[in-house]
């Protein structure tokens, strides 16, 4: 089983289009994870930061799930 199942479809270049949005859209997502990191390091120590932490991480995780199911939804059916 590969690491990375890559989803057949009829037409050739379905899979190099998934392929490509998550390649352009990776990098905007990973500039944005680092950018938090700081903040995800000192706010669980002021008051009301764990829960801004909270937030902070629960939108990074929305934001990889919608990179994800667009990388699927531009290849075709799978």
């Amino acid at each position: 089983m590969p690491l990375l199942p890559v989803p057949l479809s009829d037409r050739p270049f379905d899979a190099a289009r998934a392929v490509a949005v998550v390649a352009l859209l990776a990098p905007p997502l990973l500039l944005a994870a680092v950018a938090s990191l700081p903040a995800l390091v000192l706010l669980p120590f002021l008051p009301g930061g764990d829960r801004r932490a909270e937030r902070l991480m629960r939108q990074l995780m929305l934001w990889t799930a919608r990179l994800v199911d667009a990388g699927r939804r531009t290849g075709g059916p799978a």
